[in-house]
């Protein structure tokens, strides 16, 4: 995700997805990890690795027993929330899968460059796409001091 899309530091608790309606009514994933980091480049390469910043790639989530997802409105809420400065780099969300039961179709939107890449979780690479989905992310927004001073006095 560009880092023009967001206005200021935020610690991330959880992504959700913005789900077609009528796709079906629970996903079912009996492994899955979630990892969250920063990429300099404006572009994705097919190499998932060669995407992140060295050091800044994080597991938040991880589940090794089945986990049910409600297709309507998914959300999975992170182990080890992410604290996401937009000044340090773009951000990469990294769903990591090998299997599960049921389905859901995000919304996506056509981007400008390579924003996504998908391809079977035990290999290296991927393939590249120009669509990204709808997604929620959910966190805490760290407001300036500056930003602060403007809410207070809206309410004057």
């Amino acid at each position: 995700m560009q880092s023009d899309g967001f206005s200021e530091p935020m610690t991330i608790n959880s992504i959700g997805f913005d789900t077609v309606p009528g796709t079906g009514q629970q996903v079912t994933f009996y492994e899955l990890s979630l990892d969250l980091g920063y990429c300099n480049a404006g572009e994705l390469s097919s190499v998932y690795e060669s995407n992140y910043v060295s050091g800044t790639k994080i597991r938040v989530f991880e589940i090794n027993d089945p986990v049910v997802v409600q297709a309507s409105s998914p959300e999975i809420v992170f182990s080890t929330p992410f604290f996401y400065d937009p000044a340090a780099g773009n951000l990469i969300i990294d769903m990591i899968w090998p299997d599960g039961d049921g389905e859901f179709y995000s919304f996506n939107f056509a981007t400008a460059g390579v924003s996504s890449i998908s391809g079977a979780y035990d290999l290296s690479n991927g393939d590249a796409f120009t669509d990204m989905s709808h997604l929620y992310i959910n966190g805490a927004q760290s407001l300036s001091q500056l930003t602060f001073a403007g809410i207070k006095a809206s309410f004057r």
